[in-house]
């Protein structure tokens, strides 16, 4: 039943982290007027994404704790750090690629966020997007196989 309720929850919030996503991808002048339509979303998806990491943490709390032998815990562990080195790298193309077709950085003069804080209008699908989705669910998973190995099940739990 976890891993079910995990797999649903992983799917609704990464649905809104898309369609945040998508908001923050418009262009400012469309959405000037009516405000920032990210900010919106953020606001409605944020308990779902709390609840997701809460969940995607005690999915593998359980999964690490339960595990029989301890190769699949270190699998979980391998696999997790593994996975948070390749959101990293492709976080950070993004975020390069971000940066090139406006111009450059906020520093730059001639570039379009010129004089700009690093979050705005412009650059706001850097920082919520399917690569932090998945750092951070992947930090949430590799902190709770961290605590189920250190805090293995006790005979009793696994015989229920």
């Amino acid at each position: 039943m976890l891993r079910l309720s995990w797999f649903i929850s992983m799917g609704i919030s990464l649905f809104g982290v898309m369609i945040i996503q998508h908001f923050f991808t418009m262009k400012p002048d469309e959405t000037a007027n009516a405000g920032n339509l990210g900010a919106l979303g953020i606001a409605l998806v944020a308990p779902f994404i709390l609840l997701s990491l809460f969940i995607t943490y005690r999915f593998f709390v359980e999964s690490s704790r339960h595990a029989r032998d301890h190769i699949m815990r270190m699998i979980y562990l391998v696999f997790g750090v593994a996975l948070l080195v390749v959101f990293a790298f492709y976080a950070n193309g993004y975020k390069e690629d971000v940066l090139t077709n406006l111009g450059g950085d906020t520093k730059t003069p001639g570039s379009q966020i010129y004089g700009f804080p690093l979050l705005n209008e412009y650059t706001n699908s850097t920082f919520i997007n399917f690569y932090t989705f998945g750092i951070v669910h992947t930090i949430s998973g590799l902190i709770g196989t961290i605590v189920g190995i250190v805090l293995p099940a006790k005979q009793a739990d696994i015989d229920q």
